[in-house]
């Protein structure tokens, strides 16, 4: 029997504040994340609330268009869906299919129908529907389950926190993962997301350049390099020099394609005091630390890098603008976080019980001279805070925000 979807209600909350405005609703985010559960948990509640003849839903990721990609085949398909007492159009993974941003703007222009869709591709608002829509269209972008969801998710099973920790750490937050019970499974589970990640997403936004074996192997450095700062060029010489061909604009669309679909997120480097970009080097992180565990195997190798990425991910799911930051000092701060007027500046560490740890963590951040918040987020129960640099035990700072 297939398990239930896990709600989102976070989201869900979202798209119903936006309900009965003219706005075209478009939820982004990787593959398997939770889209398209999302969007059938909404056309349940619109039914509830308007009627069941209200709501159409298309999933373009079905079967009946793996032959017919075409902008003909797509507006058929919600001709014949829509009555007369259609008002909600819901449509899944509507970039699969050809000239979509016309019918969306077509169906949207008539002024009848209330429109949501769901993309698998950053790019997509980058296209002909942000052009005909600017300030017409509102983004959610999605995320696999964050620790407080997974919590409240697993919460029931009477798993304490930190066991829930280090499982969400090792297998990550997929929706389809967190379902499972055995680690066999899990583990197969995110190797059919990667793989299908890579094939369907990924591929084809190189085209025929594209190599399986280059693909891997680029997967493989990024999740080994977690952390740590990361140029294409060298991306390019690693490939080159374990016997692949590699060139600068191929390097630069495996990485392009890397994050439109969503499989990695960068941070690139800026100076604290200024904030100009600085060197040509980003940190890059994986959507999910599963996909760490799938490549690496051993989690305690490196672990505060795993944990950067949960901090990481976390910001980004809170509406922050993520940059890595670099002192005059030339030390550095793992994460330089901006939201409207709003900056924090994190450090993240596995721990500060080491003497000459603790010094580097806080010295980092003891060297800003502004009065913007300054935290370090480790696993010590044991709290650190000094200086009005506050020391937080990171399940705590994943468990205490408002989601939205």
């Amino acid at each position: 029997m297939r398990k239930p979807a896990i709600e989102r209600p976070a989201y869900l909350e979202k798209l119903k504040s936006y309900t009965g405005s003219d706005i075209i609703r478009v939820i982004t985010g990787v593959r398997r994340c939770g889209k398209s559960s999302l969007l059938l948990i909404y056309k349940a509640w619109l039914e509830e609330q308007y009627g069941e003849g209200s709501v159409i839903y298309l999933s373009f990721d079905g079967p009946d268009f793996i032959l017919d990609k075409s902008l003909k085949a797509m507006s058929a398909a919600i001709g014949k869906a829509l009555t007369k007492t259609s008002r909600f159009m819901l449509l899944d993974e509507v970039q699969l299919m050809e000239g979509w941003e016309r019918v969306v703007n077509a169906y949207y222009s008539t002024g009848q129908y209330e429109i949501t869709i769901t993309g698998s591709n950053a790019k997509m608002l980058s296209s002909e529907l942000a052009t005909l829509l600017t300030g017409r269209y509102m983004e959610i972008e999605m995320f696999p389950l964050s620790f407080y969801e997974y919590s409240q998710f697993k919460s029931q099973q009477g798993v304490g926190q930190d066991k829930l920790f280090e499982e969400y750490v090792m297998y990550g937050g997929f929706p389809i993962t967190a379902l499972l019970d055995e680690p066999m499974q899990k583990t197969d589970m995110l190797k059919s997301i990667l793989d299908s990640i890579l094939f369907n997403d990924v591929r084809p936004k190189i085209g025929s350049d594209a190599n399986n074996e280059t693909l891997s192997r680029l997967v493989a450095f990024l999740n080994d390099a977690v952390g740590f700062p990361v140029s294409r060029n060298n991306l390019m010489y690693r490939i080159k020099s374990a016997g692949y061909r590699m060139y600068t604009d191929l390097i630069s669309r495996y990485m392009d394609a890397f994050g439109a679909s969503f499989l990695y997120y960068n941070a690139q480097f800026h100076t604290v005091k200024g904030g100009e970009r600085f060197g040509q080097t980003d940190k890059y992180y994986p959507v999910d630390t599963g996909f760490i565990y799938l490549t690496k195997g051993n989690m305690s190798e490196n672990y505060g890098s795993l944990l950067e990425n949960v901090v990481f991910l976390e910001l980004k799911r809170r509406g922050m603008k993520v940059s890595a930051g670099r002192n005059n000092d030339r030390s550095e701060v793992d994460f330089i976080a901006v939201k409207g007027a709003e900056k924090t500046y994190i450090q993240v560490s596995a721990t500060l019980v080491d003497e000459n740890t603790r010094r580097r963590e806080f010295q980092a951040l003891e060297s800003i001279d502004d009065n913007f918040p300054k935290l370090i987020l480790s696993l010590d129960k044991h709290d650190f805070s000094r200086n009005g640099i506050q020391n937080i035990y990171l399940p705590d700072f994943l468990m205490s925000y408002d989601r939205f």
